[in-house]
């Protein structure tokens, strides 16, 4: 491929892009639907407009570096004053609710593909995460009660990474071959501190370094300090063995609460880099479902259509469910009723990261990562159309939606009543 053919595919990709969002802004769907559809017309199985392999050195630049991004602007929206009335379930949904999850999804993806239980584990890995691109615009649009709404986007934020720390871990065991079950976990965990250690430290020294305090020697050029940071951060994470996604959240998360620190930034200088992480984070988005859908086996889905439909029937209609009993039952200082656990376990929509995962676990040559390409795809399918669009029916039969509206920054009352509709922050 020439630099003026590398240079048109990233023009139609972007023109498309563009055209995705007014279609998806005028049906009212979600873009990622749209933007998967896209990439399917584009590539080989239709019209051959774009050509863009998951092995190549391009799509892998992006489905790591560029997920960075997307989760580094994830942990920028969310507040912890918001959270903290909700950390005990949303600790126990972001970690071991993931590992829950990918077992149950796991466990059925090996017995409806007739895998070895490794590989099966890794495709319930990579289906764990949620994604919060899909539901932060869609609940600005409900008004959801706040306390459900920022559990609901922490979590998918935060199980972005823990997914794919997982999946990482996991795809390692079955290259090798293992048959252990108990190192992948291993490998989580350890992954998970080294990570969480490094992207903290990131975090901080970035705050610092784009403050209005005596240290922010870059407060000028915060936007691209978090450029720097976050790809520095990447390699030397996955370097030291842990994941840079994790790292990249951690670190958004830090500056986007660097107030906690006894730090703040001059208003321009915040408001550049907000708008830079976002601009890329929306680009990357559109770069990583058109080339998903660019890259759809198509030929292999009609064999492989009933087993990858029972997987994604497995993770929305009993793995969500039991991981959101066992993960928010035990919190009894989040009082959660009914209606709010219900609607929790019809919230999961599969997205950009598993997204992402399908194609670094193709860029791995992981044995029978077509099989996770086909089912991520179907879940994204199956989870936009039909979970994301009856989301605003089931909130106002469960009750959930609220009218009064309060500034972004607004915290959870004490006594977690609802007040609110959401905000990222």
């Amino acid at each position: 491929m020439t630099v003026k053919d590398v240079i048109l595919t990233i023009a139609i990709m972007l023109g498309a892009g563009l055209v995705c969002q007014l279609i998806a802004d005028f049906a009212r769907i979600p873009r990622m639907l749209v933007l998967l559809l896209a990439g399917a017309v584009l590539g080989p199985a239709v019209s051959d407009a774009i050509d863009v392999p998951l092995d190549s050195m391009g799509s892998q630049l992006l489905l790591s570096l560029g997920v960075s991004f997307i989760l580094f602007h994830g942990g920028l929206q969310l507040s912890t004053r918001v959270l903290s009335r909700v950390a005990v379930g949303l600790t126990l949904l972001a970690i071991p609710g993931v590992v829950v999850t990918a077992v149950i999804a796991g466990a059925v993806a090996a017995i409806a593909f007739g895998l070895p239980l490794t590989s099966g584990l890794l495709i319930g890995a990579v289906l764990a995460p949620t994604d919060p691109a899909i539901l932060i615009p869609l609940f600005e649009r409900l008004g959801l009660r706040p306390k459900v709404s920022q559990t609901i986007i922490a979590e998918s934020a935060l199980n972005d990474p823990t997914g794919a720390v997982l999946a990482l871990a996991v795809s390692g065991v079955v290259i090798s071959g293992s048959a252990s079950l108990t190192q992948p976990l291993q490998d989580f965990v350890v992954n998970l501190l080294i990570s969480t250690v490094i992207g903290v430290v990131f975090g901080v020294v970035l705050s610092a370094a784009v403050s209005s305090r005596r240290a922010g020697i870059w407060r000028e050029s915060a936007a691209i300090a978090v450029m720097a940071v976050i790809s520095a951060g990447y390699f030397s994470i996955d370097t030291a063995g842990g994941s840079g996604y994790l790292g990249a959240f951690l670190a958004g998360l830090i500056v986007g609460n660097m107030e906690q620190l006894r730090l703040a930034m001059h208003s321009e200088h915040e408001r550049d880099m907000r708008v830079l992480v976002s601009t890329v984070a929306d680009v990357m988005v559109m770069f990583v479902f058109i080339t998903l859908g660019a890259n759809i086996p198509w030929s292999d889905i009609r064999s492989e259509l009933v087993p990858a439909l029972a997987v994604v029937s497995a993770l929305i209609l009993l793995a969500r469910p039991l991981t959101v009993f066992l993960c928010l039952v035990p919190d009894r200082r989040g009082s959660w009723s009914r209606e709010e656990l219900v609607f929790l376990a019809w919230t999961r929509e599969t997205g950009v990261v598993p997204a992402a995962l399908a194609g670094i676990m193709v860029g791995l040559h992981v044995p029978d990562a077509n099989l996770i390409v086909i089912t991520v795809a179907l879940a994204i399918i199956v989870t936009l159309s039909v979970q994301s669009t009856t989301k605003r029916w089931l909130a106002r039969r469960l009750r959930l939606i609220e009218t009064t509206m309060l500034p972004p920054s607004a915290p959870l009352p004490a006594d977690g009543t609802p007040v609110v509709g959401v905000s990222a922050r």
